[in-house]
């Protein structure tokens, strides 16, 4: 009987865990501390180490073969990879089941992952992250900082990762975030939920090319939320790409008045008054995001352009190899 009582004591416990959204990934890891470093080959031999990854923010997979969440995490870590191509960011993706070569490299070529998948032989990583359920995520600073991890794998994973990542790339503020995402969904009003979804739809669509569609569901998210930043960043550089800079500044500064460190409306910003011939204004926009994002290769290249139409070639040229070795380095990243 009281064995009984242990074992569905016990499947509970294992229920709750593999459900919770707060499940723990690791067990070993504690928010604010240096995370171990490693040493572990990729399926093509190359060495890969945690240490070297310093000046970039790294995201961790611990993940596991033939596993559907397993794969689900790789196919939307994918995505946020390819959506922050510019940054200095990496994934790599790391197991333990090195008896399934094939099939892992098989599956790697089928869903085209761009990131390493590292094979920990001797279960190192294993152990000393303290992995505790399959998928386990781990988000690390550019400093080798643990900040961040998630358990399992649920509906809002991307969208979780996603913007846990742009915090660390300091591309937006905790605030920002709250408000682009509707983090409490339940206790927004019907127009500001409504605005979310106009704005998700405005990118899909702009990646699409389709802009004059996605201006429209931009105009009518910030018409029903002018509360949310993004959709006013977003709908600036729209508007700039449609060389319309005067709507374009107006909404970027109401994008900067809601989220002061979001990368994207600065640059936006710098652009915008370089087109209307503002080139102090400019400089001050993009050396603000430069002093955010020292990394940014397209702030350095803006700022490139800008001075070398003000005659000043040393500036121009350094803005400019400093553009190119920003970019070298994040054609080099390791995901």
């Amino acid at each position: 009987m009281k064995q009984g009582i242990l074992a569905i004591s016990y499947l509970l416990i294992v229920m709750f865990l593999f459900n919770s959204p707060h499940c723990w990934g690791f067990r070993n890891l504690k928010e604010g501390e240096p995370a171990p470093d490693f040493k572990l080959k990729d399926l093509d031999g190359k060495t890969y180490s945690l240490s070297k990854a310093k000046g970039k923010v790294t995201v961790i997979l611990y993940w596991r073969p033939g596993q559907e969440r397993s794969l689900n995490a790789l196919k939307a870590l994918k995505g946020i990879a390819e959506e922050l191509s510019d940054q200095p960011l990496q994934v790599l993706a790391i197991t333990k089941e090195t008896d399934k070569l094939s099939e892992i490299k098989s599956l790697k070529k089928s869903l085209e992952i761009p990131c390493p998948i590292l094979l920990d032989r001797d279960a190192e990583v294993y152990a000393k992250f303290g992995v505790f359920v399959f998928p386990a995520t781990a988000l690390i600073d550019k400093k080798g900082i643990y900040h961040f991890h998630h358990g399992g794998f649920r509906d809002n994973y991307y969208e979780e990762i996603s913007g846990l990542v742009r915090i660390l790339l300091g591309l937006i503020t905790k605030e920002g975030l709250k408000a682009e995402n509707g983090k409490n969904f339940s206790s927004l009003t019907e127009d500001q939920k409504r605005a979310i979804n106009r704005i998700k739809l405005g990118k899909t669509l702009r990646k699409r090319g389709m802009n004059e569609k996605a201006l429209q569901n931009l105009k009518e998210a910030v018409e029903l939320d002018e509360s949310n930043p993004e959709g006013h960043i977003l709908l600036g550089l729209l508007l700039l790409d449609q060389q319309d800079t005067d709507q374009a500044l107006q909404h970027l500064k109401k994008g900067i008045e809601l989220d002061p460190r979001s990368i994207e409306a600065k640059i936006g910003l710098g652009r915008a008054y370089r087109m209307k011939g503002q080139t102090d204004k400019a400089l001050g926009a993009l050396q603000n995001g430069l002093s955010l994002c020292p990394d940014s290769a397209i702030i350095h290249l803006e700022l490139g352009k800008i001075y070398e139409s003000l005659g000043k070639t040393n500036e121009a040229l350094k803005h400019y190899k400093a553009s190119a070795e920003c970019s070298i380095k994040t054609d080099k990243r390791n995901y």
